[in-house]
Formats: structure tokens, C-alpha cells, sequence
């Protein structure tokens, strides 16, 4: 079969778009379902709009569906790195979407992260081609009304991803961390401090990760 049949069985596969249809199903069940037979079609690689579709419900509302749509999301653009071909409106569609994911949509993905361990892979895939996700996850990092584990795991997802511009953001609150326990160390340490020293490690680490992805003659701030 050549790929000109392949396309036109595959468009006209009624299946495929009814499938489409449930991934925005107001039941968590239908929507399930649909990934389910649209995965096993493989149709998020083959369709633009059906990979779109996919992306777009990385914030679905119920939080197990939302990880299955990481997971299969990641498998998609895993399959890059290990050769096999992608189409390109495929993948310029996902760059088009990805690249725009906002504050609350971010917090979503790390909120999966943070109940689904096996979904961390999926989400350094997709966190790769979130092109200013970097400044988003460096304002998570920072603000102070977000519960410790999500802060944690944007850092991790900062250097996991590769995102060079919080550099010097990173290596600013570890340094703010350091001199407020050189002041403190000699009184009990407020709760504000307790919780920031519980990033010190995530920050280290991601540091360390970012400074081997830097280019050759550059140095971290």
C-alpha cells in the first residue's frame, strides 16, 4: 500500500474521528476510551489535528485521564529520538500549541508528575518543546504560595528539560539560601527557611545538569 492510499484510508477511517470527537467528552470514561483506540491507531503520529487535540487535553480535569494523555503525548515525540519519523505538520502543530502553555496549564503538568512517577519521562518530552515553559516554571520556583513538592518538581523539570535561561535565577535563591542559613544557623530556623532548604538539593541538581547542557567556553552565573 502506498502512502497516498494509507492517508486516504486512514482520513476516511469514521472510527478514528468519532474517537476524536469523545476525547472532549464531558464523561472521564468516554474520554479514556477514545486515547485508548486513537493510540492504538497510532493516530496521534499520523494526524496534525488529532495530536493537537491530544495536547490540548494535558489539563483535563480528571487528573488519571490527564496522565494518560501525558504518557501518550511523550510516546509520541519519544519515537523521534529513536528514529522513527514524525511527520512535520504533526510536529509543527504540537511546537504551535506547546510552545504558548500558560502558568495554569503548566501546574497541571506538574501536578501529574507529582501523583504519577512514571509519567516524568512523557513530561520532559513535551516540557522540550515548551519553548518559553523556562520563565514559567522559574516564577513557580519562586513564588512561595505554590506547596513545596510542585516547586520541587519545577526545578527538576527546569533541568531535566534543559531550560538555560533560569540559570542565574536558580543560582540566585541558592545563594539566598546560603547566606540566610550562615545568619541563622546559630537560631531556630523559621518555617520559610525550612521550606526553602528543602529546595537547596532540587536546586543543586538542576544546576549542576544545566551547567553540562551549556555551551563550550560558557559558564553558569
Amino acid at each position: 500500500m502506498n502512502k497516498t492510499q494509507f492517508k486516504a484510508d486512514f482520513e476516511g477511517n469514521k472510527e478514528i474521528w468519532l474517537a476524536a470527537e469523545r476525547l472532549v467528552s464531558p464523561r472521564a470514561v468516554e474520554r479514556e476510551e477514545a486515547l485508548d483506540y486513537l493510540v492504538e491507531q497510532g493516530a496521534p503520529a499520523k494526524s496534525p489535528l488529532i495530536a493537537y487535540l491530544l495536547a490540548t487535553r494535558l489539563s483535563d480535569p480528571e487528573l488519571e485521564v490527564r496522565c494518560h494523555m501525558v504518557k501518550a503525548l511523550g510516546d509520541v515525540l519519544s519515537s523521534v529520538e529513536q528514529g522513527e519519523q514524525l511527520p512535520d505538520n504533526v510536529l509543527r502543530h504540537l511546537q504551535g500549541f506547546l510552545a504558548h502553555l500558560n502558568k495554569e496549564q503548566i501546574l497541571d503538568l506538574l501536578e501529574v508528575s507529582g501523583q504519577y512517577l512514571s509519567a516524568e519521562e512523557s513530561l520532559i518530552e513535551i516540557f522540550k518543546l515548551c519553548s518559553y515553559a523556562g520563565n514559567v516554571l522559574s516564577g513557580i520556583v519562586n513564588d512561595r504560595k505554590i506547596q513545596l513538592g510542585i516547586r520541587q518538581k519545577a526545578i527538576y523539570f527546569c533541568g531535566e528539560a534543559g531550560f538555560l535561561e533560569v540559570n542565574t535565577a536558580l543560582q540566585v535563591l541558592v545563594t539566598k539560601i546560603e547566606k540566610r542559613n550562615q545568619v541563622l544557623r546559630k537560631f531556630p530556623l523559621k518555617r520559610n527557611a525550612r521550606v526553602e532548604n528543602q529546595l537547596y538539593p532540587y536546586l543543586i541538581a538542576a544546576l549542576e545538569k544545566l551547567g553540562k547542557s551549556l555551551p563550550a567556553g560558557k559558564e553558569t552565573v
